[in-house]
């Protein structure tokens, strides 16, 4: 069966949980500053919940037989009025289970993901991706996004 990529429904909420914390968890170890707070699951797990019901953001899920095998969340950004482009879709998180990576699933995610963004009359997407995470580097890199800014930190 072809997979199918939608947007989520509540019913998909657990599972997509359970995905986005081996991505957190993941992030945390490779991060600096990423560490979770005690009740991230449940935090997390109720803004896409409440994001559901919002104009400006959607999650899509790609599913195979009734098994979801990824999601992706994007949300429109108002921007300062300083700017020309004063909104921007932003991806905030991809994932795509381990067994099943290198299919074109997270492709097919994005591309949904980018026609949504220019549905709603906004013409650049950004993403934020760790350096160390190679492999994601590499599949944005491949989709055409280029760096444009560095994040810095320091513990103060």
């Amino acid at each position: 069966m072809a997979i199918e990529v939608r947007k989520a429904k509540s019913d998909d909420l657990d599972q997509i949980t359970e995905m986005w914390y081996e991505l957190a968890t993941m992030h945390e170890d490779i991060v600096l500053g990423y560490d979770l707070s005690e009740n991230a699951k449940e935090t997390w797990k109720e803004f896409v919940e409440n994001g559901l019901k919002r104009r400006n953001m959607c999650t899509f899920v790609a599913e195979e037989d009734e098994e979801l095998l990824g999601f992706l969340n994007v949300v429109i950004r108002e921007r300062l009025g300083i700017f020309e482009d004063t909104e921007i879709g932003m991806v905030l998180d991809v994932f795509i289970k381990s067994g099943r990576r290198g299919e074109g699933i997270g492709s097919t995610l994005l591309n949904k993901a980018e026609r949504w963004i220019k549905s709603k009359g906004v013409d650049a997407a950004v993403i934020t991706v760790s350096p160390f995470n190679e492999e994601a580097v590499e599949f944005w890199e491949n989709r055409g996004y280029e760096t444009y800014l560095l994040k810095k930190r320091a513990e103060l």
